[in-house]
């Protein structure tokens, strides 16, 4: 048994380059030589570990890498940025921008004229008809354009029996921006009142 020693590893490493460089001509005949030229030197050579998209980094086809099944796309997955938006530094709004009242009852009585028009009460009826009433006045009233406004709408609905009511309510804002706008409709057996707050905020 002959010693393992560094001239013997280095042989067999080279007997082993040169069996693996050995081409087949086409006249039938094997060559072992190491002076093989041609796309196959280049190819057995020097292996190409460019980034493919198809194969990834190592170039082979995922079969020869796993025979794991890969699915999925290539590459990282875009992900979302919030866009920030730059302060304005605005204490109050433009004139045009500035919550009017008087549009706003405009909007709430034509809305409650057309909703409760011969219309009867029924308690549970009217409380589900409340609710949808303060959705569609809010959603009209925003149509308007009162930029960086938060509104809060109130609809109070009830039976009309020729009694008296009264509502009230009061807030803590500043009366420079901040305003109101209140809308009341009787007709029949039913009345309703809507009321719309509008805080300016920056």
């Amino acid at each position: 048994m002959s010693k393992l020693t560094v001239e013997a590893l280095e042989q067999h490493h080279e007997t082993n380059a040169r069996r693996r460089l050995s081409v087949i001509h086409k006249d039938g005949s094997d060559s072992t030589g190491l002076n093989v030229t041609g796309p196959n030197l280049r190819r057995l050579s020097r292996p190409d570990h460019r980034l493919s998209v198809q194969y990834g980094y190592t170039g082979r086809r995922p079969s020869q890498v796993s025979r794991t099944s890969i699915s999925g796309s290539v590459g990282p997955k875009h992900i979302g940025i919030p866009i920030k938006l730059q302060n304005t530094y605005r204490l109050e709004p433009l004139p045009k921008e500035k919550f009017d009242p008087s549009k706003v009852n405009t909007i709430m009585y034509n809305v409650l004229e057309s909703y409760l028009d011969g219309e009867k009460y029924d308690p549970k009826m009217c409380s589900n008809l409340a609710q949808n009433l303060t959705d569609v006045i809010k959603n009209r009233v925003k149509e308007l354009g009162f930029v960086r406004y938060k509104l809060i709408c109130n609809v109070i609905i009830g039976e009309n029996s020729a009694q008296g009511m009264r509502v009230a309510s009061r807030c803590l804002w500043d009366a420079s921006t901040d305003n109101f706008a209140q809308a009341s409709y009787a007709k029949g057996e039913i009345y309703a009142v809507a009321t719309v707050y509008a805080t300016y905020f920056d």
